[in-house]
């Protein structure tokens, strides 16, 4: 097995490591790359921004691809379909890229992969090389698995945000404890499953609570609607 992987950004670093450590043939190549008088063999790996990939895609298209046995990509958001009759996939990482890390520290994430038959193989291979676990996406559902992992970690921030601006409004600044917070309740949801971590006023029904903070949201946020839907949806929870 050799991989080409075509985009050097973090995501694509971290893999161009990881499987040298892993004695795999592989080379990193640039996005603006030129093959000319180059034949491509092996798996491709596109691992640039999603909005680079398809331009990517557009200009392999121009070279001798008949050795190749697979490409994909590790975008979230979009699928693999428009690789057309060649063996393709994606294989997402449920994992925050935020540096160049090494292959112990992606070792048992969760890959979100799909693709046609013989391209879902090879990513459960790569996958496994890599020493991670996946999830089998349906092709045409891509869009709701990214919207799942944008919910559970980029909205959290979004809402640790707004708890900081209120403290600021009290003047406290340190909202380390707020963050552990956060955490502590996430390792609760992991060992104990949703309803039986959840704790608040919710889990109390103290009905006077929660329409007193709510009218402080609606104060200040100037909306009511966001609270209402947070407390309809830890009702849901509760009431499971």
């Amino acid at each position: 097995m050799n991989i080409n992987i075509i985009g050097p950004g973090k995501v694509g670093k971290s893999l161009y490591n990881c499987f040298l450590e892993k004695n795999i043939e592989v080379i990193l190549i640039d996005k603006n790359f030129d093959y000319e008088n180059n034949i491509l063999t092996g798996i491709i790996l596109i691992t640039t921004n999603d909005e680079n990939i398809e331009n990517v895609w557009n200009k392999l298209k121009r070279y001798d691809l008949s050795q190749i046995n697979a490409i994909g990509h590790c975008s979230g958001y979009l699928n693999s379909s428009f690789f057309d009759q060649i063996p393709h996939f994606s294989m997402h990482p449920n994992f925050p890229f935020s540096s160049v890390t090494n292959c112990e520290n992606i070792k048992n994430i969760v890959w979100g992969i799909e693709g046609n038959e013989k391209g879902i193989e090879i990513a459960k291979k790569l996958v496994t090389i890599l020493e991670g676990k996946y999830v089998i996406i349906p092709q045409n559902k891509k869009k709701l698995y990214h919207l799942a992992a944008v919910i559970s970690s980029n909205f959290s921030y979004a809402l640790i945000k707004m708890a900081k601006d209120i403290y600021r409004e009290m003047n406290i600044s340190d909202i380390e404890h707020l963050i552990n917070l956060s955490i502590k309740s996430l390792e609760n949801i992991k060992e104990k499953g949703l309803k039986n971590a959840l704790t608040g006023p919710v889990a109390r029904n103290d009905l006077k609570t929660i329409n007193e903070e709510k009218n402080e949201f609606k104060k200040f946020f100037g909306n009511e609607e966001i609270y209402d839907f947070f407390i309809d949806t830890l009702y849901k929870i509760k009431e499971e």
